[in-house]
C-alpha cells in the first residue's frame, strides 16, 4: 500500500501492522531513532468493539524509498528480542540488550 503525501512530496508505504496506538508509537519511535521517517496510518473504526481481529488496521508507514531500511531494522529488532533469554536481567533497547543493575539509581543502566 502506498500513499501520496502532499506535504512531504513523496509516497509512503506500510511496513508493519500493529495491534494498538501504543505499539504504533513505540514502532514509530524506534524507526525515527534509526533515522527512518515514520508515521501511523490509523484506519481503525473506534465505534465498534473488536477483539484483536483485523477489523482495526493500524499500520506504520515510511517513505517508499526507505521501506527496505525499515524492514531490515524491524527484523533485526525482532531477532534480538527473540534471541534474548526469557526472564533475564537484560533490558532490550533500540541499541540492543542492556544489563539492568539493580543497585543503580533510577534511569541508569550498566554498560
Amino acid at each position: 500500500m502506498a500513499e501520496r503525501d502532499e506535504n512531504a512530496g513523496g509516497s509512503w508505504s506500510g511496513v508493519e501492522r500493529v495491534a494498538n496506538e501504543s505499539e504504533a508509537a513505540l514502532v514509530v519511535g524506534f524507526l525515527k531513532n534509526h533515522d527512518i521517517p515514520a508515521r501511523v496510518l490509523d484506519k481503525s473504526f473506534h465505534q465498534t468493539p473488536t477483539s484483536g481481529e483485523d477489523l482495526s488496521p493500524i499500520e506504520i508507514a515510511v517513505p517508499t524509498d526507505r521501506v527496505e531500511d525499515a524492514r531490515r531494522a524491524l527484523e533485526t529488532r525482532e531477532a534480538a528480542y527473540a534471541a534474548s533469554p526469557k526472564g533475564s536481567d537484560e533490558l532490550m533497547t533500540d541499541d540492543g540488550p542492556a544489563e539492568i543493575d539493580p543497585n543503580a539509581p533510577d534511569g541508569e543502566r550498566s554498560e
